[in-house]
């Protein structure tokens, strides 16, 4: 028996007598009959024996726990039943973690705002999902091609060694062509999905769920580079990247994988070293307002190197008292100077074209003045020059000796081949520098350039550097490299009575070049200067008109 204290009325009957224990108030009202305050009552032991309460079984007392639920491996998080939907059907939701946030906003504006956060987060776990199915496509298209070749090629080049690459290269410039794309950015998503799905397929779950973005997938490919499949260090690797993939920003789980991958391979990192310092490379990246960024792959310690002597330079050149340019304008000056060789005898030679509207051309030295030849000719090109900052030689009709400036009509540009408009100072600085010229015949209203025929095989500098100028790239759709350094297709063969006159002439890459006469892919010059390829599947594919 449980002995519990209860307060009860000093004087009045224990619980079995005839009293009422429970009487009485505060304020000395009178219940039963009886009147007192509260500070007639006293402690006393409660005997809860003495009541004669009715007796009410534990509905649960004889149940299995592990019989009503399963057993314990089948228990399921509460979480998991609730659809989220079910939650947006309870209008009290919202206001209940309002209330709960203690936020001073409108319950509307907290409700709005818990939509959006989720909406959002739903979008970007949609967007990981979807690219997780682009990297399986891709990977998947590139191995039908690989298997069975005469997808893409024709009939008599199934023989022909590397016939499974060629038709791998024709599936990926399909995929280029559809999505705008390059050709390496296909390939190297198929190898991406190669690696998530043969060697990290934890990561790749978490891909596939849509927890982990494409980012972070990248982090773990490039983790996972050196490991063939079936190493066991690869499982290691797997369940520590899937461990923290999603749940951390990119950069430190950038940093996590570097550092689980130096302690699984710290024996073989000079290996990897030699492997990843095959790839050094310098890359250009052009941007707005003429400018661009210049990246160079190489080894840490020749970064260092590099970067300590630019900014030993920058801080030699910082001291002039006449000096205004900051340490970081003068470490890319010197940069510039080192690469370019400017004011050296070893200075490179380089070949940059640049068309100049010559309507727009008067010298500096007094007013608008007539460029060589004709009034109305519209256009200069400009080609190969000592390198140097803005320098170089520039052909076509146009003035040399005084440098000129950019005037007159603002309905034309000057143009950096391959890369677009540059501004009238740097054009006017390049006519002024360049020693050399080289018309180009143009229509006087249109100013579409007018076609020479030619009737040999060989084509002429002009003509090459014309077709540059006209298609600025490669004609077929989506690839970006520089019509000057690639091959002249001729779309109606030599062979086959084909002229080599603009009309019949195509610059297309060595790699494209390719593809257009040993595979299916069809390539059609429309009226326009517009080039269509038709796939073998039945798509066409067309860039806009170039020039």
């Amino acid at each position: 028996m449980t002995a519990v204290l209860a307060l009860i009325p000093a004087g009045l009957e224990s619980p079995d007598g005839s009293a009422d224990p429970l009487v009485g108030s505060a304020s000395g009202e009178s219940f039963g009959g009886e009147s007192f305050d509260a500070a007639s009552f006293e402690a006393m032991p409660f005997d809860a024996d003495a009541f004669d309460l009715p007796f009410v079984p534990d509905p649960l007392a004889d149940v299995d726990p592990f019989v009503l639920l399963g057993s314990l491996d089948e228990l399921r998080d509460p979480a998991d039943l609730i659809d989220p939907v079910d939650l947006s059907q309870y209008p009290a939701s919202a206001e209940a973690e309002h209330e709960w946030a203690g936020a001073a906003a409108s319950v509307d504006a907290f409700a709005e705002l818990c939509s959006v956060l989720d909406a959002s987060e739903q979008a970007q776990f949609a967007v990981n999902r979807a690219m997780a199915t682009h990297l399986a496509a891709t990977r998947r298209a590139l191995d039908i091609a690989a298997h069975d070749p005469a997808v893409y090629l024709q009939p008599g080049e199934l023989g022909r060694p590397g016939a499974s690459e060629l038709a791998v290269r024709a599936a990926a410039t399909e995929l280029s062509m559809r999505l705008h794309v390059s050709v390496s950015t296909i390939r190297s998503r198929a190898h991406e999905a190669a690696v998530l799905q043969d060697r990290l397929p934890q990561v790749w779950a978490r891909f596939v769920d849509g927890v982990a973005s494409y980012a972070d997938a990248r982090v773990a490919v490039d983790s996972a580079a050196g490991f063939v499949p079936g190493d066991g260090r690869l499982v290691e690797l797997d369940e520590g990247l899937a461990a923290v993939i999603g749940a951390i920003t990119t950069a430190r789980f950038r940093q996590q994988a570097r550092t689980l991958r130096a302690r699984l391979d710290r024996d073989v990192l000079a290996e990897r070293h030699a492997r990843a310092f095959t790839e050094r490379r310098v890359t250009v990246e052009h941007v707005d307002d003429g400018m661009a960024w210049l990246s160079l792959y190489t080894s840490q310690v020749d970064a260092v190197k590099i970067m300590t002597r630019l900014d030993a330079t920058a801080r030699r050149d910082a001291g002039h008292p006449d000096e205004l340019r900051t340490l970081a304008q003068l470490r890319a000056d010197a940069a510039t100077a080192w690469l370019t060789g400017a004011g050296t005898p070893t200075a490179a030679r380089v070949e940059v074209l640049v068309t100049v509207p010559l309507l727009n051309v008067a010298r500096s030295t007094g007013g608008a003045q007539r460029g060589p030849g004709a009034d109305n000719d519209p256009a200069v090109i400009g080609a190969s020059g000592a390198s140097g900052t803005g320098g170089g030689e520039v052909l076509g009709g146009g003035p040399t000796g005084a440098a000129p400036t950019i005037a007159g009509t603002r309905n034309e540009f000057a143009t950096l081949d391959g890369v677009g408009p540059i501004d009238d100072v740097t054009a006017a600085r390049l006519l002024g520098e360049a020693s050399t010229f080289l018309r180009l015949v143009t229509d006087p209203v249109t100013a579409a350039p007018l076609a020479l025929d030619r009737t040999r095989y060989r084509l002429t500098k002009a003509q090459r550097v014309w077709l540059a100028l006209v298609h600025e790239r490669c004609t077929r759709s989506a690839c970006d490299r520089p019509a000057y350094v690639g091959d002249v297709d001729h779309e109606l063969e030599w062979s086959r009575g084909g002229r080599s006159n603009p009309e019949n002439l195509c610059p297309l890459c060595r790699g494209d070049h390719t593809l257009k006469h040993c595979t299916l892919f069809t390539q059609t010059k429309n009226s326009d200067d517009t080039v269509t390829w038709r796939s073998p599947t039945g798509r066409n594919y067309t860039d806009p008109p170039p020039f």
